[in-house]
């Protein structure tokens, strides 16, 4: 399932939430506790080996959930009782904890999916999805600034390093001998500066505790951002962007690859970043924004606008990011494949059918090494 580039290669797991999680697993490290109606699990998956990666999350992905949740029948019923309207989807994504409203039009009984919402680097129209992201900060930490420091020097370089709704790290485009406007076909030429992104990032992630060596750091993150000053560029699609239709400029890498637009988690970690004073994001800012109250970020193949929200109290604290997308169902299929252990089997997985555990949670926590024995006890405290 996917294709031979790292953002196209993706699985997204869905189920209805379980309630009875909310009182016994406390996921959400800002606090926020609401009623649920959906989990996601995301899974990317390797283009060059088997690898099976639920590191983080995926934003764009998110797109989706809320509309094929309500597509498939596994809301709450009273959902349904309403066969047009606005229809708000309460998500935890469970490879970070992290919570999301989405907010879409339904028309007779479905998720609308005609509409003229535009976004650069996606094919035609199609019906607003707005995402609202919770305290999109320390998906993998806890913390927005995982080194306490707003600058740190990495292999020799400054950087910034911020945990938003992924970690990711940002460097200025021009210490590194890179045109911060580059296109990706072109970008994939110069070999020795991707290896050297590379080195930066594994670096930078055991700097931020996200492994302890080196060789231990996920494929997709940390990722990391080459940023730079607004100016006039072509993008993918030939047409040229003037200065003043964007406050920066970034281009992100993820798995060595450059990205041909922005992850969207990305994308709110640059805005987060870009709220915090003396970062490299918020120094390479225009004076004058696009969009008051909103951080334009230009990308190969256009331009994207994020509403972050700080805290009053602590202005360096995210309190939400809201973005808009859209999604489609493109085709529905099976999927088969073969499994050589039994399940129940001594040493395997034994899930049951019908707990309120969520099966993706306990898919991450195996992957990350962790017990799930919470998961599969019952109200009464039987396993």
């Amino acid at each position: 399932m996917g294709a031979g580039i790292s953002s196209l290669s993706k699985i997204c797991l869905v189920e209805p939430h379980g309630r009875r999680l909310m009182s016994t697993v406390k996921l959400d490290r800002s606090g926020g506790d609401q009623e649920l109606d959906i989990d996601y699990t995301f899974v990317g998956l390797g283009i060059e080996n088997s690898e099976v990666d639920v590191a983080g999350n995926c934003g764009n992905m998110s797109s989706a959930i809320g509309p094929y949740a309500y597509n498939a029948g596994l809301l709450p019923s009273y959902v349904y009782e309403q066969i047009g309207g606005e229809v708000t989807v309460k998500i935890r994504n469970t490879n970070t904890g992290k919570l999301i409203d989405s907010t879409f039009e339904v028309v007779g009984g479905q998720a609308a999916v005609i509409g003229d919402y535009t976004i650069d680097g996606v094919t035609g129209s199609g019906s607003t999805i707005k995402l609202d992201f919770k305290h999109p900060y320390g998906s993998k930490t806890g913390k927005v600034l995982p080194t306490g420091n707003i600058l740190d020097t990495v292999a020799g370089y400054e950087v910034s390093c911020i945990d938003g709704a992924n970690p990711a790290i940002f460097v200025r485009a021009k210490d590194v001998g890179v045109d911060g406007a580059i296109l990706p076909n072109d970008f994939n030429k110069l070999s020795e500066k991707l290896g050297l992104l590379e080195r930066i990032r594994k670096a930078a992630a055991v700097a931020m505790g996200i492994a302890p060596s080196e060789d231990l750091v996920p494929r997709t993150i940390p990722k990391i951002g080459l940023v730079s000053k607004s100016s006039k560029h072509l993008v993918l699609s030939g047409k040229s962007l003037e200065d003043k239709q964007m406050d920066l400029v970034v281009r992100f890498l993820s798995d060595t690859q450059p990205h041909r637009a922005i992850p969207l988690t990305a994308a709110l970690t640059t805005a987060v970043a870009a709220r915090i004073p003396g970062t490299i994001v918020e120094q390479l800012l225009a004076f004058d924004p696009v969009m008051k109250d909103a951080i334009t970020i230009g990308h190969a193949s256009g331009w994207l606008q994020v509403n972050p929200t700080m805290d009053k109290e602590d202005p360096s604290v995210p309190v939400s990011a809201t973005v808009y997308r859209t999604a489609k169902r493109l085709f529905e299929g099976k999927t088969y494949w073969i499994d050589n252990n039994q399940v129940g089997s001594e040493g395997s997985s034994t899930y049951g059918s019908g707990g309120t555990h969520s099966l993706g949670l306990a898919f991450v926590l195996e992957n990350r090494g962790q017990s799930t024995e919470h998961l599969f006890t019952d109200v009464a405290g039987n396993s």
